[in-house]
């Protein structure tokens, strides 16, 4: 499979791959013109993107999704990946970034790249989303935190 990973801006990424990665769109629109943006594009269409900011010798990564169609495929790996190395160039030490309870896929996700967990805020999708999140059967109510030292 041939795709391409490369730097974007950050207003010209879909925003309906956004909302895969982050349901609040005012937190989007806060975050979004402030980050770093990445595209992933498989056949002249972009299928993954991803938001890394910046602040100082760490990096969180905002948003990460790929297109329903094209996960489990490897791409969201081969993205997150990239980002990584690409913080690792910028000369960051440490990367966050944070998931609901619910997101089983991308809980493995991220502790096969490395990062691991280092604090939960509970309750902040009930406090922080107004509409209930539901993936897998599981209500999404907690934010986990993994750091990943670079």
């Amino acid at each position: 499979m041939d795709y391409l990973i490369t730097r974007a801006k950050p207003d010209q990424l879909p925003n309906h791959l956004l909302l895969l990665g982050d349901e609040n769109q005012q937190l989007i629109d806060m975050y979004r013109p402030r980050s770093l943006a990445y595209q992933l594009t498989l056949a002249d269409q972009i299928v993954g993107i991803c938001l890394l900011q910046v602040n100082g010798p760490a990096g969180e990564i905002m948003n990460i999704a790929v297109e329903p169609a094209h996960q489990g495929q490897g791409l969201g790996k081969s993205l997150l990946q990239h980002v990584i190395e690409d913080a690792r160039q910028q000369g960051l030490v440490r990367l966050v970034i944070k998931t609901g309870n619910s997101g089983i896929g991308q809980i493995a996700l991220y502790q096969r790249q490395g990062f691991e967990l280092t604090d939960v805020h509970y309750n902040y999708f009930l406090q922080h989303y107004p509409d209930p999140i539901w993936e897998n059967g599981i209500q999404c109510k907690h934010q986990l935190i993994f750091e990943l030292s670079l």
